[in-house]
């Protein structure tokens, strides 16, 4: 076989394949329950078929015109003035916010978007209209028939905000937690999952941690994984439920360590085997040293005060950061190195106890307080009352009070001033010993407190390792290196494992004082080392201070960025942050990044929408005008086959297959994807449905034009394969031409129009291309296969009578 001939094989074959895949799809779905879910695509109908709800939002340009005219007037009052720091810092700013206004349309719109999905309302359109100067978004949710609650979630404000994580423990989030941990376990142990693709799935999931093939050491392993310790690589994964240790706060807001109840899903990589552990805690670390020196000795001390340990010691330990290493040289001709472990500066501190009455929606508050907080003002009210009369202060906290301390009656033990909220910690330190607050208001609720111990100022505490040798100042500096270096290890048994924590304390979110307004910038760069794509970030000055504070009590847990109420971001605090600028790292692309940053700068744009028109379509009447559009379409297609077949008879015949062809094309087409490969879709209107009617006369013109010129050709006596040819050649520029223009129309339509009119233009576009390629491609396909049939020797099957046909 030739290789032309094997093209045209391959081309053919491919051609059936692609008609039967599109014939299935078009077939309505009730025809082919039988198929896979791939070839069951359903038309996505507009309001107008689907019924539902349309809100027009006007885009209020007010506030934003304003900041760009006082950030103008404020760079020309700097100008000429020496501030060029500041300057360009408002110049930058100003061009910002000069772009953030150039796409506020298509921002807003996104973040409509996010808000139309939580709905579930999946094939909602929304569409940028113009009125003179006014922008307005039309916002089209077909099945929705809440309206108010339509309301309520697409127009409210889009904010930016900043919040900070905290956790606390409620029934209904623990089960729900347990059930998902069952669940994934089920998957993974019966094979139908996998716990590598779980957790990267449920990673980014709030109370859900996931690590991957990590090296752990059989001394070091989490509490509760001990068991992993005998475990294999062909071990199933296994179920723990166990704890993990997590700084918090307490009641009072105190920074505390914090035991995470949750379920370890975990299963073993490598099996035991032995591996270099380096030594980073000093004990150990020197330890380890001492093997190897002559009257070699390691002390540890905790918690000890200053002027207790050595004289040698006292000012090195006052002096150098806690981790740092320092040389000392000690009595008797012995060299020591020195490593703070941890050190607390003499602070003041007392003894107190309190009485705290909390309400329904404070910090901490307990699931089972109901009370509500004019209740609980009442109720604290009534016990300073019992107080002053001489009731006791510890039967009252034991009987009244909420709270862990309630079992203590009340005391909170040694308290240090910087300890406690600020209310709170201001009362406590201005009482004498044995005195009693008066009703102090705080996050967590009421309180009334009571010194137990007046306040005094403690010493300065200490813990070190030390390590002592024979030897001189370059051995020690010698030994730092190394330790610092990561040079000493120990050889010890090592497993690797992969797993997936579920918390069974709800992670949520905190409200801060940061958002919008004070944000200045977002904007994409690239990190110098990896060339990573980066969002920079930067704050006005009181937003940089704010910023600074939030880092500095969140180091090492999340901040969650929120933009119209939807969670954007929830990057990880490496370390506190001064001076207002913040890099976001973790975008996978440039375009992740770029997302990113816009909805940073849409949240802080001062442009507030308002609801400025409604209307609801009720379904039955968008499911009558479906059926009506059906049944006139089906009647307009069998008319124009009746009328091809009675003038152009056997070519009115292949007109009226390639028609069909067209009809199941544009069906198809109206069920995938976009280009499909995109996550758009068309969305069928009224309007749109008129435009494929429209759109399957003009694919006829197209085969008219065609036609009538091989009916020349045939008159004239040529073959019926030269006149097919000739006559198309021929048809072609006034196909070509009329159609251009056509399209040309349907992208002003599609420029300039409402929805409704977009929806006709983009039908109509779809239909002009469809129609071109089923009208001349394939036309011209049937008509050259018919060339080898003796019926073409009938040119009257043609619509051409003998007497007109020139041939000799």
């Amino acid at each position: 076989m030739s290789d032309s001939k094997k093209k045209s094989s391959f081309w053919s074959i491919v051609t059936i394949v692609a008609a039967i895949l599109c014939t299935l799809i078009a077939l309505p779905d009730s025809w082919k329950p039988f198929l896979p879910d791939f070839l069951r695509p359903s038309v996505h109908l507009g309001l107008d078929l689907a019924g539902g709800t349309q809100l027009d939002f006007r885009v209020s340009e007010d506030e934003i015109i304003a900041r760009k005219a006082k950030l103008q007037e404020e760079i020309d009052n700097m100008k000429g003035g020496g501030q060029n720091k500041e300057l360009l810092a408002k110049q930058f700013e100003l061009q910002n916010i000069n772009q953030q206004h150039e796409n506020l349309v298509e921002a807003i719109r996104n973040v409509l978007e996010r808000r139309i999905n939580s709905l579930g309302v999946s094939e909602a359109t929304i569409t940028p209209s113009y009125f003179g100067n006014e922008k307005h978004l039309l916002v089209e949710c077909p099945g929705v028939i809440d309206v108010n609650k339509c309301i309520a979630t697409v127009g409210k404000t889009i904010q930016l905000e900043f919040k900070e994580e905290f956790s606390g423990a409620t029934l209904e989030f623990e089960n729900a937690m347990r059930t998902k941990a069952n669940q994934v376990y089920t998957a993974v142990t019966s094979g139908t999952g996998n716990l590598q693709v779980y957790g990267e799935d449920l990673s980014s999931v709030l109370g859900v941690t996931y690590f991957d093939a990590r090296p752990l050491f059989i001394s070091s392993l989490p509490k509760g994984l001990e068991s992993l310790a005998t475990a294999t690589a062909a071990d199933p994964v296994r179920k723990i439920e166990s704890t993990i240790q997590a700084t918090g706060e307490d009641e009072n807001g105190q920074q505390v360590l914090k035991e995470i109840k949750g379920i370890y899903l975990a299963k073993v990589l490598t099996n035991r085997a032995p591996a270099a552990r380096p030594l980073t805690d000093p004990t150990e670390v020197y330890g380890e040293l001492a093997k190897s020196l002559a009257d070699a000795a390691v002390t540890n001390k905790d918690n000890i005060l200053i002027t207790a340990a050595p004289k040698e010691l006292a000012p090195v330990l006052s002096t150098i950061e806690i981790g740092a290493q320092e040389t000392v040289s000690l009595p008797n001709g012995i060299m020591g190195i020195v490593a703070l472990r941890g050190r607390v500066d003499g602070t003041e501190q007392m003894t107190a106890s309190h009485i705290l009455i909390q309400y329904k929606g404070a910090d901490r508050s307990d699931a089972t307080v109901t009370r509500t907080k004019d209740q609980a003002q009442t109720l604290i009210q009534d016990i300073k009352q019992k107080l002053a009369s001489g009731k006791d202060f510890a039967g009252l906290a034991r009987t009244l009070s909420d709270g862990p301390s309630k079992g203590q009656a009340g005391s909170l033990g040694v308290i240090q001033r910087g300890q406690m909220v600020a209310p709170f910690e201001v009362a406590a330190f201005a009482l004498a010993q044995g005195g009693i607050s008066d009703i102090v208001e705080t996050p967590f609720g009421f309180h009334i407190i009571r010194a137990d111990k007046a306040p005094s100022t403690s010493g300065t505490k200490v813990s070190y390792a030390l390590l002592q040798f024979k030897g001189d100042n370059d051995k020690a500096k010698e030994l730092i290196a190394k330790v610092e270096k990561g040079e000493v290890s120990r050889m010890e048994d090592q497993i690797v494992i992969r797993g997936l924590f579920f918390s069974l304390e709800p992670t949520g979110w905190k409200d801060t004082t940061l958002n919008g307004r004070r944000f200045r910038s977002a904007a994409v760069s690239f990190d110098p080392v990896t060339n990573i794509p980066v969002v920079q970030i930067q704050f006005d000055d009181e937003g940089g201070k704010i910023f600074q504070q939030l880092t500095k009590r969140n180091i090492g847990k999340r901040i969650a960025i929120f933009v119209g109420g939807d969670l954007v971001s929830a990057p990880t605090v490496q370390n506190e942050i001064v001076g207002g600028n913040a890099v976001i790292t973790g975008s996978r692309s440039i375009q992740e990044a770029q997302a990113l940053a816009q909805d940073l700068n849409t949240g802080a744009i001062p442009a507030p929408i308002y609801l400025s028109g409604q209307s609801t379509i009720e379904a039955t009447l968008g499911a009558n005008a479906l059926k009506q559009s059906i049944t006139a379409a089906a009647v307009g297609l069998l008319i124009l086959c009746f009328f091809l077949i009675l003038i152009y008879r056997v070519l009115g015949v292949i007109a009226s297959i390639a028609l069909l062809f067209y009809v199941v094309l544009l069906v198809a087409s109206t069920k995938l994807p976009i280009g499909l490969i995109s996550g758009q879709y068309v969305v069928l209107t009224l309007a749109g449905i008129a435009g494929i009617i429209l759109s399957m006369g003009m694919a006829v013109d197209a085969n008219v034009l065609a036609f009538e010129r091989i009916k020349e050709e045939l008159k004239k006596g040529k073959m019926f394969k030269t006149a097919v040819e000739t006559g198309f050649q021929k048809a072609w520029p006034s196909v070509r031409d009329g159609n251009t223009s056509t399209l040309i129309t349907c992208v002003i339509l599609f420029t300039v129009g409402t929805s409704i009119i977009r929806g006709f233009a983009v039908t109509l576009m779809i239909g002009i291309f469809i129609s071109l390629f089923t009208a001349i491609i394939v036309t011209r396909w049937l008509c050259r296969k018919l060339a080898g049939s003796p019926i073409v020797e009938r040119l009257e099957m043609f619509g051409v009578e003998k007497e007109e046909s020139q041939r000799e």
